[in-house]
């Protein structure tokens, strides 16, 4: 018993008795587990609509126009990094209407708060 685990030991080494690269990495995810599209991968727009909302009903005051700028900035990281997102996952295939519909939400919001700070400005 012994002898078969020092020799599942010198299997799993390179040449030079070094730990291999299958100790290292660890257990690769398979396709169940890797990340899929979804409708929470809108959630930036849980910062792009309150400043979008500053804007609509209190946009004539400076304090109400930096707050959403500062808000929307915010909201516009996350969603630059769920537009990203949403690209991987329309490139590899992976529940792509979803991913549509992610990048819809995103865009139209940005524009629109684009669009409104411009016009505040």
């Amino acid at each position: 018993m012994r002898a078969s685990a020092e020799q599942s030991e010198r299997d799993r080494q390179d040449p030079q008795g070094q730990p291999g690269q299958q100790d290292r990495q660890g257990p690769r995810k398979t396709d169940a587990q890797q990340r899929t599209a979804s409708s929470a991968d809108t959630w930036p727009t849980v910062l792009l609509l309150p400043a979008l909302l500053l804007l609509r009903y209190l946009g004539e005051h400076s304090w109400a126009y930096w707050t959403a700028a500062v808000i929307g900035l915010l909201g516009t990281i996350g969603a630059a990094v769920e537009i990203t997102a949403g690209v991987r996952h329309i490139v590899r295939r992976r529940r792509p209407l979803v991913a549509l519909w992610v990048l819809f939400c995103l865009v139209s919001a940005l524009v629109v708060l684009a669009v409104r700070l411009i016009a505040e400005w």
